[in-house]
């Protein structure tokens, strides 16, 4: 799995924007239609049981590789939170 995060210049017009945004970019490679919006479903509910403990103001993009779909849910689980602490973008 994959991860590009930078964190967000505040300017002016978005000093009230304080969560991270997240983008979830999935490969034609990765498999049909169904196995894409799967992982991209799976990574979104893991993400959002993640938010409370994410820094804010942050951008992150992930690619999930051909290896995260032969993943179990839990290994998934376990991967994202592994990836998001090692950047940064989760709180110890």
């Amino acid at each position: 799995m994959i991860v590009y995060m930078k964190p967000v210049q505040v300017e002016e017009h978005m000093k009230n924007r304080l969560q991270s945004c997240f983008a979830i970019v999935v490969n034609r490679s990765f498999g049909n239609a169904v196995e894409r919006n799967k992982i991209k479903r799976q990574i979104r509910y893991i993400l959002v049981g993640l938010m409370p403990r994410m820094r804010q103001g942050f951008d992150v993009i992930i690619f999930p590789d051909a290896s995260s779909k032969a993943l179990g849910y839990n290994n998934l689980v376990e991967s994202i939170t592994h990836v998001l602490r090692k950047s940064g973008v989760l709180k110890q």
